[in-house]
């Protein structure tokens, strides 16, 4: 897969599944705020192993795989990736948060709510999936 194509590809599925939201007019489940709440630690487990795997990848001495991947022209890609996948679980369980508060409005802020917490929940999960099969690649380095 190109890296044009891999660079695109959780903000393209994104869009498109809170597209099929929108169309099929979904909402959250019953029970809202327990689902939020669930949300919200998925969201967190996944921030947590995104922040340990940069923190391990910055301790790593020059003369290992690391160095090898500095010398590449792929470094700036993986802490692009890293970034992107950080960043986007803390505005998913940021989104979560502040889904106790709109899950006592209307229905149309609902909607609208449940469109953005979607594409966030989507999102964070796709730049979560490649940034761990990255650094699958990376722990099959010899």
């Amino acid at each position: 897969m190109s890296l044009k194509v891999e660079r695109y590809i959780p903000a393209v599925v994104a869009l498109a599944v809170m597209g099929l939201w929108w169309l099929c007019d979904a909402h959250l489940p019953n029970g809202e705020k327990e689902f939020l709440a669930a949300a919200l630690s998925v969201g967190a487990i996944f921030t947590g192993f995104i922040a340990t795997a940069q923190a391990i990848l910055m301790a790593l001495p020059t003369d290992s795989v690391m160095g090898r991947l500095r010398s590449s022209n792929y470094i700036s890609d993986l802490i692009d990736y890293i970034s992107s996948a950080l960043r986007s679980g803390i505005l998913f369980c940021i989104s979560c948060l502040a889904g106790f508060y709109f899950v006592e409005s209307s229905t149309a802020t609902k909607f609208w709510f449940g469109l953005w917490w979607c594409f966030w929940g989507v999102y964070t999960l796709l730049t979560f999936h490649r940034v761990t099969n990255i650094m699958m690649k990376i722990m099959r380095i010899p």
